[in-house]
């Protein structure tokens, strides 16, 4: 007989396979293993956690997460999620001295945090006699007696009926361990525990109240009061192929009148760039055109009508904003900028533009020899020569041309500032250098008032 060839084995365990050592292995209903803590076979992620075994050992996350001396000595790839297999070990052996108080059965590892309280008991008893458990921090448990009490508003308890924002059915409008009070929608926002629950297992990192949107103060009192968020990605992005749909083109004619005789009409197309092939809109993508029924060329993009339309209503609204009408009907470009003065104040500058001509005005009288005056092309001004512009780019001239009507002025040079006493003349920067007197330039040390 020919050898029997065997398949290649999977890498997740199933119910017939040896479990491996020192590996954290997820138990389904079919490996027909019960919890060591609590004896329980059921695997429910909403009350007791999903079931794991480490070697010999089997727990519900759960059931060894909120156990009062269990202690997190490892990271989350060791041991199960953290717990390690001696601890495990260590808090199974205390729990068959603890009796549970409900059952009166040994291996009860939970105790109420309330004060004064020695009760102690499985998670499955507990939470049929209605305990409550928090998941953040400590992982404080509270039995029925000492369970934190909600804050609700007055108003939200006068209704006698109230319905579930989330599967719309009746709901209690009082604190009781059956409903929730969402305290950041400030309305009625009444919830069934299981529906929240329910909630929070599938957005995972983005649990949020399911009115208002709120993250911060709803789940923060959600965890108060005892509802277990994992942290995990949601459940609708985790679904194999959840956003094929993005990949796919669109591949169909929204033209009104579309011109293309094949039977299929609008979602005909051929692969190469002809006359049939559909483009899509380069802003939207969601509307197509063929290249033949809007006159399209090759290499030439398309926009949609609707596209074009918004596009064009945002070029306008910024054309208006450059553009500010002035007191003489025209429209310039605004040119003022608001300066804060030393009072505190805010004043308006205005900067002159590069095509505005500088005004030197030769009369003395009533006037400042220091003023500089800028002036339109329409204002006549009889006794005044007009600079030219000055040309960054060109080299560095030691005259400075000045248009006039007969002849050409040549403006004096100022070297520096020379002193008396010392002969050294001093720059802006702070720099000393010795002072030379030069013919052409001016001495403003000199008092020559009188001549």
């Amino acid at each position: 007989m020919a050898p029997v060839t065997r398949r290649r084995v999977a890498a997740k365990p199933t119910a017939c396979q040896p479990i491996r050592k020192n590996v954290m292995v997820e138990l389904k209903l079919v490996h027909n293993q019960a919890c060591m803590l609590c004896g329980r076979k059921e695997i429910s992620e909403k009350l007791y956690g999903l079931l794991y075994q480490l070697d010999d050992v089997v727990v519900h996350y759960f059931c060894i997460l909120l156990s009062s001396m269990a202690v997190q000595n490892g990271t989350d790839n060791q041991g199960i999620w953290g717990f390690l297999l001696k601890d495990i070990k260590a808090e199974l052996a205390r729990g068959t001295k603890e009796i549970c108080f409900y059952c009166n059965k040994k291996g009860a590892t939970i105790s109420c945090s309330g004060k004064k309280c020695r009760k102690v008991f499985h998670l499955p008893c507990g939470l049929k006699n209605g305990s409550m458990h928090q998941y953040f921090q400590a992982f404080k448990s509270f039995c029925f007696n000492h369970r934190v009490t909600q804050t609700v508003n007055s108003s939200a308890l006068k209704k006698s009926t109230a319905q579930c924002a989330i599967c719309k059915d009746a709901v209690i409008p009082s604190p009781t361990p059956t409903s929730i009070w969402a305290p950041c929608c400030k309305r009625d926002a009444w919830f069934h525990r299981d529906c929240i629950q329910d909630l929070a297992l599938n957005a995972g990192y983005f649990f949020k109240c399911p009115l208002c949107n709120d993250v911060d103060i709803f789940k923060c009192r959600m965890l108060t009061l005892g509802i277990y968020i994992p942290s995990r990605d949601a459940s609708w992005e985790t679904v194999p192929n959840a956003f094929a749909e993005l990949t796919e083109r669109h591949i169909e004619c929204s033209i009104q009148t579309c011109l293309c005789p094949h039977e299929e009409k609008r979602k005909f197309q051929l692969p190469s760039s002809g006359s049939w092939e559909i483009l899509p809109c380069n802003s939207c993508g969601s509307n197509g055109t063929h290249r033949l029924c809007s006159s399209i060329k090759r290499e030439q993009e398309w926009c949609c009508p609707v596209c074009k339309e918004v596009s064009d209503k945002d070029a306008s609204k910024k054309k208006k904003l450059k553009l500010e009408p002035l007191d003489n009907g025209n429209c310039s470009r605004s040119n003022e900028e608001q300066v804060p003065s030393h009072s505190g104040e805010v004043s308006q500058r205005r900067h002159s533009d590069i095509g505005d001509p500088i005004l030197i005005s030769d009369s003395d009288d009533n006037s400042d020899s220091n003023s500089v005056q800028v002036i339109s092309d329409d204002d006549e001004q009889p006794n005044a020569h007009i600079v030219d512009e000055p040309n960054i780019n060109a080299v560095q001239q030691p005259t400075i041309q000045v248009e006039q009507t007969s002849s050409l002025i040549q403006l004096p040079k100022i070297h520096g500032y020379g002193s008396l006493i010392t002969g050294f003349v001093k720059n802006f920067v702070g720099t000393t250098f010795t002072f030379f007197e030069d013919p052409n330039s001016i001495d403003l040390t000199l008092d020559d008032d009188d001549d």
